[in-house]
């Protein structure tokens, strides 16, 4: 029987994508476990596994991570193994949202979420610190994840971060200060943790922690990694084809638009990357039975349904994202699709009401 931890407001009150489960598990089939042992007393099945709709209890993920510490003694850096495979499209558009945002203070606060709601066991917080230097303090709370699995997790958890960051800037934040709680490991383990965060860190502190500079936050968002970019437009491809089918140049123009998410560009902007003038585009388009703007509107109504029912991302985040001006003109536009404001969409559907930024960012993007 899988005991559930006990804790106020915590992670355990959730049910968890199976995506988290299959990729410990295949961790630990690389790393020469077996599969049978690591799903001992989980819960879990093989056929579950590849399941990508099933969904567990926080406690049978827990459970597994045990069997693979307990499977694995002799790899000491296995969480950060495990935390290196949580690629951005592992997220589904969780991850289209990341990638949309416009700077690294909305990239980080949307990445925060997105790992909180679906991968994170500790939990993190973010904090502006004012000191003779403006500070930024990430946190990995760790006290009610039991201590027999407490070091693998936070490992994981800020592998996780830490594989984010370089997919989507490249590299790692340039943290002033890496802290950890855990006792001076050896001298092999303790690089390991240096190559992985950039800095040596420093052990034995009361909490885990990394610290960086505020003006991070305001600075531009780039294109992320090229790698990034593509799976994410491969995943929203799949999900508008599913339902609408295109072929021709009717596909290349809906592909060219979800290619930069956050940035969609216009008619004639795509028509000169074709090398061919808008009024050329608009007749091939006229020829293949639609329009720019048939196309424009079965990618935002998609993406605006996935983004709210997946992300649960507010009205003005889904609408920068999209490319509108503001949000009451995305509200429009939704309104047209559906027949109903997003707001009565959300009821309809049994979602909770759009997610407002929380407090701590408010304070430290202020």
């Amino acid at each position: 029987m899988i005991s559930k931890p006990s804790s106020k407001g915590s992670v355990w009150d959730a049910r968890r994508s199976m995506v988290s489960a299959r990729i410990l598990a295949q961790t630990g089939v690389e790393q020469g476990a077996d599969l049978d042992v690591l799903l001992a007393d989980t819960g879990i099945s093989r056929a579950m596994l590849d399941d990508d709709h099933a969904r567990i209890e926080p406690a049978q993920e827990l459970q597994l991570i045990r069997n693979l510490v307990t499977a694995l003694p002799q790899i000491p850096h296995l969480g950060l193994l495990a935390g290196s495979r949580y690629h951005l499209h592992t997220y589904g558009l969780w991850g289209y949202a990341v990638v949309g945002s416009l700077t690294w203070g909305s990239a980080i606060n949307m990445a925060s979420r997105m790992m909180s709601h679906t991968i994170l066991l500790t939990r993190h917080r973010v904090d502006r610190v004012d000191r003779v230097d403006d500070h930024i303090v990430a946190r990995f709370d760790s006290d009610h994840v039991p201590a027999d699995v407490r070091t693998f997790v936070l490992d994981r958890d800020r592998a996780c971060a830490i594989t984010l960051q370089r997919e989507i800037i490249g590299s790692p934040i340039p943290y002033h200060e890496v802290r950890m709680q855990r006792a001076e490991p050896s001298a092999e383990l303790a690089q390991t943790y240096t190559e992985f965060f950039g800095v040596r860190p420093l052990f034995g502190q009361t909490q885990d922690s990394g610290i960086f500079d505020v003006d991070i936050l305001t600075r531009p968002l780039s294109e992320p990694v090229r790698q990034t970019v593509n799976h994410c437009e491969q995943m929203c491809r799949q999900l508008v084809e599913a339902r609408y089918t295109r072929t021709g140049v009717a596909a290349q123009v809906r592909d060219r638009l979800l290619r930069t998410p956050g940035r969609i560009p216009d008619m004639e902007d795509i028509a000169a990357e074709m090398h061919i003038t808008s009024r050329t585009l608009r007749r091939h388009l006229t020829a293949e039975g639609t329009t720019f703007r048939n196309l424009l509107e079965e990618v935002r109504s998609t993406l605006a349904e996935g983004l709210m029912i997946t992300a649960n991302l507010t009205h003005g985040e889904i609408a920068q994202r999209l490319g509108y001006a503001d949000v009451t003109t995305f509200i429009e536009a939704f309104r047209r699709w559906k027949g109903m404001p997003p707001s009565e969409f959300r009821r309809n559907q049994g979602l909770p009401s759009y997610t407002r930024q929380s407090p701590q960012w408010n304070a430290v993007l202020r």
